[in-house]
């Protein structure tokens, strides 16, 4: 007989299958068996009620399968265990602890109903009498499911999309048994209301389940569908915004590229940097600063649309500073807020943002570029990631223009170096090497002003020699009138200082206002020979003081030209010659040699030595006498002194052994003057003992070559006359005549 409680029921059941087909169906798409799992427990249970439906409406006896009542309580708890199975398995537990509490749960249910089941007399006597009373116990005991999922719902995942819907269902669940085990013992009816709970229970179990596996994910998509129609369009706007991006970079490129194959100069190439960088950020002014050598400072070399530029930008107090400490570009959009921020000062108008990138080459940080604008919020991250780009490029040029600019200045040193050395040996007057020095050097350090100064009688006193560009008149300067100058003179190496450590310079008469000088003192030995002055009207950059190591250099080079002047007087004055020859004694040869070996070093220059021996002289003296010999030897002499250059020295080394020192001059150069006086002296003829000229002598050479490019160590002078000798004994041994060359080698 169908009643309205069993329409009730045929719903609970239709709603526990419609849950089954919604869990098992659509969490087939998600590959979630664990959604199967807990539908097939809802299936299960849904067809026990099924069973006790027919049972009670007399589809089925009850004795032909199971009791009624005990299939109804089975499928209730099936239905709780479902239940908390189903607060478990969407929220994920994560940890022991709650993982742990599920199962125990499920073990305490289990032993239970075991105990129920088989041992009803341990539980108290008004659970335990009557037919049904273990029944009654088991469904009592399906609350504690109910009751633990409620609890985990309500403590961990109260937000949780269906915590709501699963928290009434377990509710009506609660009820719905409890309700049962109520209605079996008590005198009045609760049936109607059992089963109105029933199928709440199932309908917000219904609600729940679909809101997880159906509506939930159809939400998911939808706002999946809105995000990527937001995302389309945004990536629309973006591929817009990277195609002005692109072209602006292409554009900057394009700028760089034309800087870099048009323009080598530096100062020109970081001038249309500077531009090209305010152009492509649409700003009035921009500045390019580097990092001096000593990583301390940011000095400015190249400015756009400032009046009066800055020389630095404090590393502490300007963007340009954190930049280079962080190492990315940085913008700040509102100046006000920052007012120790270094800003350059404007005429006609006020910074109010500043956006900076590193200036980088090779992965080194080699200076930042600054821009400026006027407006406030006038840069964004785009922005700042195209001066980034810009500042990768722009650090390559500017390293190629700074490449070659050094480059350029060290052939200029090369070539003012070699101006110097050509000046120190081309004269043995030491004013005219002053002179021509003071001019080199003035040229060479680009400077105002140049004083060379001698050294005098005294070790203080210095007669003023050369003076260039410095209208007014100077006296011979004693040091003692001038401490401060004392002091940077006798320290012996190149040094910069104010002008105001030469007072007579500051003086009114001239046009020219010296600011600043370099003094280069000229010493060999640590002996003062005297020192130059050059004096700029401008200050001292960093770039001139790291020419002091170049100025050291040219005064090396000036001090061994004036020292090889004072031994050339010296010599001349000591009356050092060979006086049958006319050419330099033993004494002079000594000196000039060591004197020349040491600037050959100095210089990295070749240096040659011939050591000249007259094949058997003794049978011509034997034969025409002793004054008859002594008359070839003065031959000899003039015939060496007018075969050699004026800065080569041929000497008497002893008897009838000569000797030639040979200044710059390779092992070929050599063998070429030694063939060339070999063959004069082998045609020529010589007195004999009867006042003609008939007699015919022949001459053995030997060369000792040292070249730095060849040999390390320089050799002393010990060294290259003997091997100059050995090559002289070797020429002899092959039957005299003859040129025997060596290279020192060690």
């Amino acid at each position: 007989m169908l009643t309205f409680h069993n329409i009730l029921d045929m719903a609970s059941i239709g709603l526990g299958f419609t849950i089954f087909i919604i869990a098992w169906f659509n969490t087939t798409q998600s590959n979630n068996n664990k959604f199967k799992v807990a539908g097939v427990a809802i299936l299960f249970a849904t067809l026990l009620d099924l069973i006790h439906l027919m049972s009670n409406t007399q589809m089925l006896k009850s004795d032909a399968i199971f009791n009624t009542f005990s299939l109804f309580v089975l499928a209730r708890l099936i239905w709780s265990c479902a239940l908390l199975y189903a607060v478990y398995l969407p929220a994920k537990l994560n940890g022991c602890k709650n993982t742990s509490l599920f199962y125990t749960l499920l073990i305490i249910m289990g032993i239970l109903v075991i105990n129920i089941a088989f041992s009803s007399d341990t539980w108290p006597h008004f659970l335990s009498s009557g037919s049904n009373n273990s029944l009654i116990t088991i469904l009592l005991t399906a609350v504690v499911p109910d009751i633990a999922a409620l609890y985990i719902l309500r403590r961990h995942y109260a937000n949780y999309i269906t915590a709501n819907r699963l928290q009434i269902a377990l509710l009506f669940d609660i009820l719905t048994d409890v309700g049962y085990s109520i209605n079996t013992m008590a005198p009045f009816d609760l049936e109607f209301s059992i089963h109105i709970f029933k199928l709440l229970a199932s309908f917000y179990m219904l609600q729940a389940v679909f809101r997880l596996v159906v509506k939930y994910p159809y939400e998911q998509l939808v706002n999946l569908k809105e995000r990527l129609e937001d995302l389309v369009a945004r990536n629309a706007l973006l591929y817009k915004e990277s195609e002005k991006q692109r072209n602006l970079v292409e554009n900057a490129l394009a700028k760089i590229g034309a800087i870099i194959s048009s323009q080598l100069d530096l100062r020109d190439t970081l001038g249309s940097i500077a531009d090209m960088v305010a152009d492509m950020m649409n700003s009035s002014q921009s500045v390019i600063a580097l990092i001096t050598n000593d990583q301390t400072q940011l000095q400015v070399v190249a400015t756009y649309g400032i009046n009066t530029p800055p020389s630095l930008l404090p590393l502490q107090q300007s963007l340009g500073g954190q930049v280079i400490e962080k190492n990315k570009a940085l913008y700040l959009n509102d100046l006000s807020a920052q007012p120790n921020v270094f800003r350059p000062q404007l005429i006609f108008s006020n910074i109010r943002s500043i956006i900076a990138a590193p200036l980088i080459n090779d992965g080194q940080i080699i200076g930042v570029i600054e821009v400026y604008s006027s407006e406030t919020a006038a840069y964004d991250q785009h922005n700042a990631l195209f001066l980034t780009a810009l500042g990768h490029h722009a650090g390559a040029a500017i390293a190629s223009a700074m490449l070659y600019e050094e480059t350029k200045l060290r052939l200029e040193e090369e070539k003012f170096l070699s101006e110097i050395a050509q000046a120190a040996v081309s004269s043995i007057d030491t004013d005219t090497i002053i002179e021509q020095s003071t001019a080199h050097t003035l040229k060479a350090l680009n400077g105002d002003i140049g004083i060379g100064l001698l050294s005098g009688d005294t070790r203080d006193f210095f007669r003023i020699t050369a003076v260039i560009n410095f209208a007014c008149k100077l006296d011979d300067v004693a040091l003692n009138d001038y401490p401060q100058l004392a002091v940077l003179v006798n320290g012996l190496k190149p040094v910069t200082a104010s002008a105001e450590v030469f007072k007579p310079i500051t003086q009114s008469c001239d046009k020219i206002d010296i600011r600043h000088l370099m003094v280069l003192p000229l010493a060999v030995d640590q002996r003062l020979l005297g020192f130059i002055l050059i004096g700029w009207q401008r200050s001292i950059t960093p770039e001139r003081l790291k020419r002091i190591s170049f100025a050291k250099i040219m005064a090396q080079q000036i001090a061994l030209g004036l020292e090889k002047a004072h031994l050339y007087n010296q010599v001349k004055s000591m009356a050092l010659s060979d006086g049958l020859t006319g050419l330099a004694n033993r004494r002079n040869f000594d000196m000039f040699l060591k004197t020349e070996l040491r600037r050959a070093a100095s210089l990295k220059r070749p240096l040659s030595l011939i050591m000249l021996d007259l094949d058997k002289f003794k049978n011509y003296n034997d034969t025409y006498g002793h004054l008859v010999g002594d008359k070839l030897l003065a031959q000899i002499g003039q015939i060496l002194h007018n075969n050699v250059r004026n800065i080569d020295l041929p000497a008497r080394y002893g008897g009838e052994e000569f000797s030639i020192i040979l200044p710059e001059c390779s092992s070929a150069e050599a063998t070429v003057v030694a063939e060339k006086l070999r063959l004069t002296i082998e045609q020529s003829h010589f007195p004999d003992n009867v006042g003609t000229f008939t007699a015919k002598i022949t001459a053995s050479l030997g060369i000792a070559t040292y070249d730095p490019a060849l040999t390390l160590c320089p050799p002393d002078t010990e060294k290259i006359i003997s091997v100059a000798d050995k090559s002289l004994y070797q020429a002899k041994q092959q039957g005299r005549n003859r040129v025997i060359n060596a290279s020192i080698l060690e």
